[in-house]
């Protein structure tokens, strides 16, 4: 049986000129991972996000995708505080593992790349193939334990 992923990332903030880039990154990771692990769609992506409430999305996110998954994948590329409360949520309520990644050139919040768990990873990349294999290579280690990784959309 696959381990189920959730892989978060920033929407509600997302530049619009990086929108399309971003979006096709986050497309690649999933079909990189899909052998792996269980994907399970965004909310955001299908566009159901902009009709859904704030409640919705909290619902979905966190009950649907967070409190489900067997590892988290958080794409902190962009400034999100919903991204924040899901890592939170899944590090310290649920102890699921989380490898959180940005981009090199990314300045990330010092309190995300200070997280000091057990269940928390936090490495910059320079590529998509990069988010694949250290993801890949944290399951190996993390999820294979009574841990719980499903993919989802995040902060919208």
């Amino acid at each position: 049986m696959k381990k189920k992923l959730y892989i978060g990332c920033a929407l509600t903030k997302l530049p619009l000129d990086k929108e399309t880039d971003f979006l096709q990154m986050i497309a690649k990771i999933k079909i990189g991972l899909k052998e792996t692990f269980e994907i399970v769609e965004f909310l955001g992506v299908t566009g159901l996000a902009n009709d859904a409430s704030p409640l919705e999305v909290y619902d979905w996110d966190i009950k649907q995708c967070v409190l489900k998954a067997d590892c988290m994948l958080a794409i902190c590329d962009y400034p999100s505080l919903g991204l924040g409360y899901e890592i939170a949520t899944a590090v310290e309520k649920q102890g699921i593992p989380v490898l959180a990644m940005a981009y090199k050139d990314t300045l990330v919040s010092k309190l995300i790349r200070g997280v000091d768990h057990k269940n928390f990873q936090f490495h910059y990349y320079d590529s998509t193939e990069d988010i694949i294999e250290k993801t890949l290579e944290s399951s190996t280690s993390k999820c294979n334990t009574s841990s719980k990784i499903e993919v989802c959309n995040t902060s919208i």
